[in-house]
């Protein structure tokens, strides 16, 4: 006071009754007239209620700040005379504004925002200046860093007494986490509208409170149909009791389930379904939701099916396949074994349908095995089994047969039905089989040794002239594996050079002059001496060998003819046999002449014999290939004839010099008057058709004398000479040339 002359602060007085108070004194010094200082005056104001006043106000402020922090929630305002802002601290907090610089323009809260939103924005403000209602509008704020954060902003002009706009007052909230929250719900429910999976939600007693589009698409129900309903609504009777308490159990201890199960649409049928149950939980733990995902495997339910049809059955005649057939003989198996019956397998082969195949086209051909396959169907009992092992061979699976007998009533049923003519694309086909069977338990324990013993059996059949039926011999295996050895020390015979040519010498009946030679095949085996032909010759074919076999006959005799040639000899041909295989498998024409260009022997020298078996099957298209071999200058000839049922029609069209009688017309002669009328008549008919007739088999003076009594131009066999090496028929040459062997 005495410094500045007064003296103002606020102060807190204790009053008599022990408590404080706040009071305002103002003190100044009074003095005379002289400037002497007589005293002071006081003068305090109890502000008691102005401070608990104000306290209220900072308290209510402060709350005011968190609740505004807490929301993300700041206020501002514009004084649009002078545009100085002014904002609360939150403000700062969402503009991310340096908390140290002071409000200043209104394009500070302008700036931040997302270019794309700002037209908006303008638009905005001068709404809310033109009227003095709120204005709110939700936009982005866009960052130096590319970070946007979502705001919404509330804005309300305040006008003066004249009706002027003054101020503008507004808040600003971060609702970027609501903004994501709200964006969820909307993923949240496009997906769950938009799923291709069903959804159906239920409340903790499992009454479905919602369901998507495609539970209705899927169950045929509309939502308020089934809304407050329990899944129990689409039970199909598909499951029993126990697979539901079995679900509920897994759910309540695990909290979720998934699997098949078969529900009832609302037009009764009944779908496949794989479906997914997950329970959900409070915070407390307790279940206040269950949610089902699901969806349809009816389509999945039919590839299946269809995947299995195309594994288990032939896509041709839809009967089981191999793979099929074995497993239902396996459980066949496994029945019998129990209940200690039989069972056997018939193995089928159809006779002739190659030449259906070669001679119609596949086509018919497929259609013929359709209607055999129906024919099979037909004649078997409803248990039977019948698959299509593929090509023309079937397999039959009878159980419960009791003896053989009961079997072999069946094979002859099966070869009376499929003896009769099948009439395909307009055409009469008649075809027949043959049938290999083996039983359980003698023939085999399991599916696999039961189907290969009755395909040896089959073999068997066909190898006693196809149309009948032959049960499994333990001999058949022996031959089998027999079949095998020779097959895989055949393939090595060539390179170990074990073949060998041999060569019968054939002579002129009328003056018993050597006129050529036959070459035959022979096997020297390292370890088993000699392998006759007939034991080697049909598995050659079988597996593709006589190819390069027959190859290597042809051009080793052509060598060996044109080497005795060159010698001077008097030797009209060589004669090689030529198997069917050989002519269907090799460009025959093309081996012929590039044999003879290797060998340098002249055409006239090389007599083809061909089987009149082989020559009857392809009538027709034998025919065109004889008379391109023809037309090289070589000679061709029919070797047994008689026993392959040639047509005249088509013996008078072959391109053919020579007919030979096959040595089963000869070996009986002069006992067997049959083969002497038989022999007879060939040499008649090969003379009428201007053909050369040669004799096999020659074993007896009285066979020579009495074919050269009928004329028959040549011979070969063992009164004349037996097959010998190259050597051996080059010492006959020579003592037949009058030369010395040594």
């Amino acid at each position: 006071m005495h410094r500045v002359g007064n003296y103002t602060a606020e102060h807190r007085l204790l009053g008599r009754d022990g408590q404080y108070r706040h009071y305002w004194l103002e003190a100044s010094i009074q003095y005379n007239q002289q400037g002497k200082e007589e005293g002071a005056v006081v003068c305090a104001t109890d502000i008691s209620s102005l401070k608990q006043q104000q306290e209220r106000l900072r308290h209510s402020e402060s709350l005011l700040k968190e609740a505004q922090h807490i929301a993300h929630l700041g206020h501002w305002e514009q004084d649009l005379a002078t545009d100085e802002l002014i904002w609360s601290e939150e403000v700062y907090r969402i503009f991310e504004i340096d908390p140290t610089a002071c409000p200043t323009a209104f394009p500070v809260l302008i700036d931040p925002v997302h270019p794309d939103d700002r037209p908006a924005i303008n638009k905005a403000y001068l709404a809310a200046q033109a009227d003095d209602k709120p204005i709110t509008l939700d936009h982005r704020l866009l960052f130096a860093d590319g970070r946007v954060k979502w705001v919404r902003k509330c804005v309300i002009t305040h006008y003066d007494t004249d009706g002027r706009p003054r101020r503008l007052v507004g808040t600003v909230q971060d609702i970027t986490a609501e903004r994501l929250i709200d964006e969820q719900l909307v993923l949240a429910a496009s997906v769950f509208e938009s799923s291709l999976n069903g959804i159906l939600i239920t409340d903790a007693n499992a009454r479905i409170i919602k369901v998507n589009r495609a539970f209705t698409e899927i169950m045929g129900y509309c939502s308020e149909e089934v809304l407050g309903q329990k899944p129990g609504l689409f039970k199909s009777g598909y499951h029993d009791q126990d697979f539901y308490r079995k679900l509920w159990a897994t759910l309540k201890l695990a909290g979720k389930w998934q699997g098949e199960i078969w529900d009832c649409r609302k037009n009764g049928e009944l779908v496949p379904l794989w479906q997914s149950i997950s329970a959900v939980h409070d915070c407390d733990g307790q279940v206040i939701r269950y949610i089902g995902v699901f969806y349809d495997l009816s389509e999945q339910k039919r590839t299946e099916e269809h995947i299995h049809h195309l594994a288990y059955y032939d896509s041709l005649t839809d009967l089981p396949n191999r793979q099929l057939f074995i497993d239902r003989c396996e459980l066949a198996l496994e029945k019998v074994r129990r209940n200690h019956q039989s069972l056997a397998v018939l193995f089928l082969d159809l006779d002739r349908f190659k030449h259906v195949n070669d001679s119609l086209g596949h086509p018919v051909g497929d259609e013929l095995l359709r209607a055999v396959a129906q024919r099979l169907k037909n004649t078997l009992r409803h248990g039977d089994t019948v698959a299509r092992l593929g090509g023309d061979e079937f397999i039959v699976l009878l159980e419960d047969t009791g003896s053989h007998a009961v079997v072999e009533n069946v094979a002859r049923k099966i070869l009376a039905g499929l003896d009769q003519p099948f009439m395909t694309q307009d055409h009469k086909l008649e075809i027949g089989t043959s049938i290999g069977i083996s039983c359980y338990p003698e023939d085999g324990e399991d599916a696999t040794a039961l189907i290969k013993h009755a395909d040896l059996a089959l073999y068997q059949a066909k190898g006693q002239g196809r149309g009948n039926f032959q049960f499994y011999d333990v001999r058949l295996t022996e031959r089998a594996k027999e079949r095998l050895f020779l097959e895989s020390e055949l393939r090595d015979a060539l390179k170990r050079e074990e073949l060998l040519v041999y060569y019968q010498p054939q002579f002129s009946l009328a003056d018993d002059k050597l006129i050529g030679a036959e070459a035959l095949l022979r096997w020297h085996h390292r370890e088993h001496g000699i392998i006759p032909p007939d034991k080697f010759i049909s598995i050659a074919e079988d597996c593709g060998l006589i190819v390069a076999i027959g190859e290597w006959v042809l051009r080793s005799a052509c060598r060996q003819a044109k080497a005795w040639l060159d010698a001077g000899f008097d030797f009209q041909r060589v004669a090689v046999n030529l198997s069917g295989v050989q002519i269907e498998r090799s460009d025959m024409l093309t081996t012929v002449r590039q044999v003879l260009a290797d060998t340098g022997l002249a055409p006239k020298h090389l007599e083809l014999e061909i089987t009149e078996t082989y020559i009857m099957q392809q009538a027709q298209r034998n025919i065109r290939i004889m008379e391109d071999l023809r037309a090289l200058g070589v000679a061709l000839a029919i070797d047994d004839f008689g026993t392959g049922q040639s047509s005249l029609g088509y013996l008078k069209r072959l391109p053919v010099d020579k007919l030979k009688i096959d040595r089963s017309f000869v070996m009986d002669i002069p006992h067997d008057s049959n083969d002497m009328a038989i022999t007879r008549a060939i040499i008649a008919l090969g003379h009428n058709l201007h053909l050369t007739v040669l004799a096999e088999g020659i074993e007896t003076a009285e066979q020579s004398a009495f074919l050269k009594e009928l004329g028959c131009d040549e011979a070969q066999g063992y009164y004349y000479s037996r097959p010998m090496d190259a050597a051996g028929c080059l010492r006959l040459l020579k003592e037949k040339a009058g030369i010395s062997a040594y």
